[in-house]
């Protein structure tokens, strides 16, 4: 069933949604997120310091092997399903986001101690970035 998916995938509507996760990651850590993440992540006692030019591209690098990974989940589950449509994909992102990703960061933070703001902050970026993903994967499969 997996290999038959790799045969008729739409690489780039994986690629293009992954490619859109990305960059609202990079949105959401910036302007509209940004200084307020980074207090948020200070007050739970983590510095954080200005990575190199080598540090920050290795770290976009993972990031964006991350959103692939990602992505061609999503498009698994579009294609397993027979999912088709932006409807269809707002639902699965938001299911695999709150379901999957915010469950789990939430789980964790709760653990850790860490503030609601942050936690929102961080548990909303891959719902947002799920969705988007999913919604662009669902039109162009």
């Amino acid at each position: 069933m997996i290999q038959s998916f790799f045969q008729q995938a739409n690489y780039w509507a994986i690629l293009s949604g992954a490619a859109a996760y990305f960059i609202i990651g990079s949105l959401w850590f910036s302007l509209l997120f940004g200084s307020i993440w980074s207090k948020e992540v200070e007050k739970s006692g983590v510095k954080i310091k200005q990575p190199t030019g080598k540090e920050i591209t290795a770290k976009m690098i993972q990031t964006f092997i991350g959103n692939i990974t990602a992505a061609t989940s999503i498009a698994v589950l579009i294609y397993l399903t027979g999912m088709s449509g932006w409807t269809a994909g707002l639902k699965l992102g938001l299911l695999c986001g709150v379901g999957f990703a915010a469950s789990s960061i939430m789980i964790a933070y709760t653990w850790e101690s860490r503030s609601f703001k942050l936690m929102a902050i961080d548990f909303g970026y891959p719902v947002v970035g799920f969705t988007a993903c999913a919604i662009i994967i669902s039109l162009w499969k």
